[in-house]
Order: C-alpha cells, then structure tokens, then sequence
C-alpha cells in the first residue's frame, strides 16, 4: 500500500529466509529487561515513511488484553526500513524458539490500490476506519488519511501478526503457527473490534 501497484503488492507474509525449512535469524537484539523484548526503528529507505512510532506501539500493546502474557516468547517488535512489497512480518526463530513481528515502512502515498480479493477480505476493517474508496483498473483505490493509515497498521497488520504468535505459542512444539493465514486474519479482525473503543480513546476516530 503506498504507491498504486495492485499486482505488485503481496499480503503480509511468514519472513522468506528460509534454509533447510527454517528461518534463519535476521537480529541479533538482546531483550530488554523492562520488555522482555526489543522495541526497535529502523530509518527508512528511500521513498518510505514511518506511519507507526514506537510510542504508538507502546500505547497499542497498553489496550491489548493480557498483552504480557501474549508477549511471551516475542524477542523484538521492529518498526522495520521498507516494505518490500508486504505491511508486516511475522519472523520465527527456530533456534531460540523466540520470534519478531516487524511493521514495514510505508512506501510512497497514502492511497493505494488493492487486488479485488484482497480489497474483499478486508473491507470490515476498512469500513471501520472510513477509508474512501474507488473502483480502479487494477482493483480498487483506497484514499487513507495518515490517520487511517496509522490505524490499518496497528489495528490490523500488527493485529495480524501478533495472531500468527498466539498461534504458534498455543502448540506444544511452539514450532510453527499451523492455522495459517486465516487464523491471524480472524484474531486481528476480532481482536481490532475488541479494543476499538479503546484505541479511539487514545488516538482519536480516524473516520475524523
């Protein structure tokens, strides 16, 4: 999201770097005692912009239920240098068994245009936020404010790959997250409506 490129765009994904089915480590961050785990930002690359502070993800994870206990086996949260086609990032290491979730960069405008199916699959939370929108010949534009912008990322791309965390914690190998992709989606979709009135109180209505 950021510049207009439907088919260039991919979902939120697992981190490629994988060799011998496992992802290698990208970080070598020790936790903080306060944490449990490192609160970074990387600059951003050329043409890419942080949308989300650390500050905004300390007051997200405030309003989150349990969030100490969901913490759990996290190493960082990395507000990462650019997008490289995806919102966020959920990183297992397997080694430690501890993982990341890395929120990316925005890359160029606000407005972005989405594939149809995935305009699809989420258009509940984009109506939430008020997002206008526009038919587009790649699929539909989607005008976010900075506001709105803020919140698609936190309320559902972090959402969204703290899910994947949840998931994997839940098994006893803690090895993978075997409910995929519609599990995290179903966890941030629920959990964003859960604490929406929250967020609100502490960000503003990004419908204003």
């Amino acid at each position: 999201m950021g510049r207009p490129m439907a088919q260039a765009y991919q979902r939120r994904k697992v981190a490629p770097k994988v060799r011998g089915g496992v992802v290698q480590k990208k970080h070598n961050h020790r936790p903080t005692a306060a944490l449990g785990y490192i609160l970074a930002r990387e600059s951003p690359s050329k043409g890419c912009r942080h949308i989300v502070t650390k500050q905004d993800i300390r007051l997200l994870t405030s309003i989150i239920p349990n969030w100490r206990t969901l913490a759990d086996g996290l190493e960082s949260i990395i507000l990462t240098a650019s997008s490289d086609a995806h919102d966020g990032r959920y990183q297992f290491f397997h080694r430690e068994k501890t993982a990341s979730i890395q929120i990316s960069a925005w890359d160029g405008d606000l407005w972005r245009v989405f594939t149809l199916d995935y305009f699809r699959e989420h258009s509940g939370i984009l109506e939430l936020l008020g997002v206008a929108t526009e038919p587009h010949a790649e699929g539909t534009e989607c005008r976010f404010t900075l506001r709105q912008a803020k919140a698609f990322l936190l309320l559902h791309v972090f959402l969204h790959e703290l899910g994947h965390h949840v998931d994997r914690m839940a098994t006893k190998s803690q090895d993978a997250s075997p409910h995929g992709e519609p599990f995290a989606e179903r966890y941030a979709n629920e959990l964003g409506l859960a604490i929406w009135p929250a967020y609100v109180r502490l960000f503003g209505n990004p419908r204003t």
